[in-house]
């Protein structure tokens, strides 16, 4: 490569950058999903530049399939799984594993009969084509949803859906293509087929564990350094896709899932929160870099494909074809799996509206184009198969990605847009009577002129009343519907709820672990408002499955090994997070039910309706004390030694921000500060020590 290449692969990948960023602030501008925008603009551009003298071949390219799967795939997916809800996913991990592994073979078979007895490719290579084709697409349905609104549990599925059935799609991919080649089909490929995807998937997921926790341990020898903590999950990303796909001839981006949800819950306990927020960023970051280009390179690519074909009408006579096959065989998997799901009532229940969201929410994307432009040249019916993989890209990411939000809001799936107003000019009431105290007491000082005060009292004071008025308008328009009126009483009333849990884990007085425990709560809850479940379902229960399971195995391990380090340290954690959990669902249920004077004031709901919401919040209240006293009668003096614990280490918490605070201000030097710091972790040390020796 000389350097003049190098100088224009630099000025492309530049300019690509260019047109993302600049895509990206427009397309917020026109509220058009981001990702959908870079898409349309890579088509748009690669179209309006092969017209124009002197830039006609700028883009006249068309991406491989190496470096969408290995370039751009990994860190993508890493990002999504070192975010995702860990609980959640664990609760959803039936629809998500059935969903990926039968649903995509059923699909591809219904894909492969209908293309191949309604068009001229014969049945095996139509079968090819619905095996690349079933798979949703990671990257598009993760970069659509992330920011879409809907509830949490329904991003879950289809994210894990589409990252899961990665698997199943390109070992059958894979299997379609040796038998192409070997010419034969029989018991034998059938069998051996069924080995190789679950060697795959489940290969894929001891490749993970293995690099997640080897390279992975390097975070903590690191001294938890956040740049090196940001290069070490880079490495891990690219290493696990790599050597479970090279190596191990596994699934890569199950590999890479796997290795992702391990390093994040690593993270969660080794780190700080401001170590782990930076190793966040990074991850935002990386995979922001990554979509932007690869939406970007895939709309060039569709374009220069279609311009490449535009004359063979035959071909493009396929698409609405494989459309229709593509629509059908979703429609089946979707409906009648989730059918037969849903007749044992379990963890692996999907509502219908569920269901209509999974079917359209069902993007192909890159990985599709990838597989479809990985099969050789000389190859037959390649360029059909290549032709219908480009026009159902083209279309899901157009027309159904365009379109996914607004069905979302139809289904009921997001929040009633008249809270999200409520929310927004109650925010204005309550910070403008705050800038009115501020104001009155620099009044009382003198420090502000009269009239000027006066002024911004007018000012401040219209607004309010404004809000106020919009507010009650709101009211009107949801009062003749009690169920309505219901939900909008819930959900506000969980919102002051999360934001209490938020505050306590700012405070110290929770760990992430029960952060997370309780904004699996807080989702769950939501979901069932959203569903019309109202008052929501208690769903924390005091002797949880995972309680049971993590206790059982610390009394295993005392016995097994007489005063064992480890099991003690495991029966620590695990009384320390179910007492905070309590100690905290307590203290939000008494706080919600003092913020209920603040909503009741703004709008006048019936006074039954707040009557049964206070009662059940004063039984969530009851059932946690009654817990907390369970804990503390079974393990005498715990309590008040962790509450001494979160109270000091909440002190400490305070003196590591006044001494960062000290330093912002030049009032100590960095070496007196870093100083300060480690005097401050010995302490923490010292703390975590006692706790260990109670428990």
């Amino acid at each position: 490569m000389t350097g003049t290449d190098v100088e224009s692969i630099i000025s492309i990948i530049l300019l690509l950058l260019f047109i993302a960023i600049f895509a990206g602030i427009l397309f917020k501008k026109i509220k058009v999903p981001y990702t959908i925008g870079l898409f349309l603009a890579g088509f748009v551009i690669t179209a309006i530049s092969r017209n124009i003298s002197g830039i006609e071949n700028l883009f006249d390219f068309i991406l491989s399939s190496e470096i969408i799967l290995f370039l751009f795939l990994p860190p993508i997916v890493f990002e999504a799984a070192f975010h995702i809800n860990k609980r959640l996913m664990s609760e959803t991990i039936a629809p998500i594993l059935i969903l990926a592994i039968p649903g995509v073979i059923f699909s591809a078979l219904i894909v492969g009969f209908i293309v191949g007895y309604a068009t001229p490719v014969p049945l095996i290579y139509a079968m090819l084509f619905g095996a690349l084709i079933s798979a949703t697409d990671p990257v598009s349905v993760i970069a659509l949803f992330k920011n879409i609104g809907v509830p949490a549990r329904l991003t879950t599925i289809l994210e894990g859906e589409s990252v899961f059935n990665d698997a199943s799609a390109l070992v059958t991919f894979s299997l379609v293509l040796g038998i192409i080649s070997v010419g034969t089909f029989d018991l034998y490929t059938v069998v051996y087929g069924t080995e190789w995807i679950f060697w795959s998937f489940f290969g894929g997921i001891l490749t993970g564990i293995f690099t997640g926790i080897l390279i992975g341990s390097l975070i903590a020898l690191s001294g938890k350094d956040a740049v090196i903590s940001s290069v070490i999950t880079m490495i891990i990303a690219y290493a696990s896709y790599l050597i479970a796909d090279s190596l191990f001839q596994v699934s890569g981006i199950i590999a890479v899932l796997t290795a992702g949800l391990i390093v994040g819950w690593f993270s969660s306990i080794w780190l700080k929160k401001e170590e782990r927020n930076g190793l966040s960023d990074f991850q935002d970051f990386f995979a922001y870099l990554a979509n932007s280009l690869i939406f970007l390179l895939i709309g060039i690519t569709t374009a220069n494909i279609l311009a490449v074909y535009s004359s063979e009408t035959e071909l493009l006579l396929l698409i609405p074809v494989a459309l229709v096959a593509v629509f059908i065989s979703r429609a089946a998997v979707v409906y009648i799996l989730s059918g037969v799901m849903n007749l044992f009532k379990g963890r692996g229940y999907i509502p219908l509206n569920y269901q209509h969201a999974l079917l359209w929410g069902g993007l192909r994307g890159a990985v599709a184009l990838a597989l479809a432009l990985s099969i050789s040249e000389n190859m037959p019916y390649r360029d059909e198969i290549v032709m219908m993989t480009v026009g159902v890209v083209l279309f899901t990411v157009i027309v159904e990605g365009t379109t996914t939000k607004p069905l979302t809001a139809k289904l009921g799936l997001d929040r009633p847009s008249n809270i999200a107003l409520y929310e927004y000019y109650s925010g204005i009431i309550h910070a403008k009577t705050a800038g009115l105290k501020i104001l009155d007491r620099l009044e009382a000082r003198n420090k502000v002129e009269p009239v000027i005060a006066g002024r911004i009292r007018d000012e401040y004071s219209r607004e309010i009343a404004d809000a106020r008025n919009s507010i009650q308008e709101i009211y009107r328009d949801i009062l003749p519907d009690a169920e309505v009126l219901k939900k909008f009483l819930w959900i506000r009333l969980i919102m002051v709820e999360r934001s209490f849990y938020e505050e306590f884990y700012e405070g110290g007085y929770i760990s992430e672990i029960v952060l997370d425990e309780m904004r699996h709560f807080i989702n769950l809850r939501l979901d069932d408002v959203t569903a019309g479940i109202v008052p929501p379902r208690d769903i924390l229960k005091p002797d949880s499955p995972e309680y049971r399971i993590s206790m059982k195995t610390a009394a295993v391990l005392s016995g097994t090994f007489k005063n064992s380090h480890f099991a003690k340290n495991l029966r620590k954690f695990i009384l320390t997070a179910e007492y905070q959990k309590y100690i905290v669902l307590s203290s939000a249920a008494a706080e919600v039910e003092g913020a209920m004077d603040i909503i009741t004031s703004e709008l006048d709901f019936p006074e039954k309706m707040l009557e049964e919401a206070g009662n059940e919040l004063h039984r969530i209240s009851e059932r946690s004390e009654k817990r907390i006293a369970e804990i503390a009668a079974r393990y005498p003096g715990l309590s008040k030694d962790i509450e001494d614990y979160y109270f000091r280490l909440s002190i400490m918490i305070k003196e590591e921000a006044d001494y960062s605070s000290m330093k912002e201000k030049g009032l100590v030097f960095p070496n007196v500060y870093h100083k300060l710091l480690e005097k401050i972790e010995k302490e923490k040390a010292g703390l975590e020590e006692h706790i260990f020796n109670i428990v």
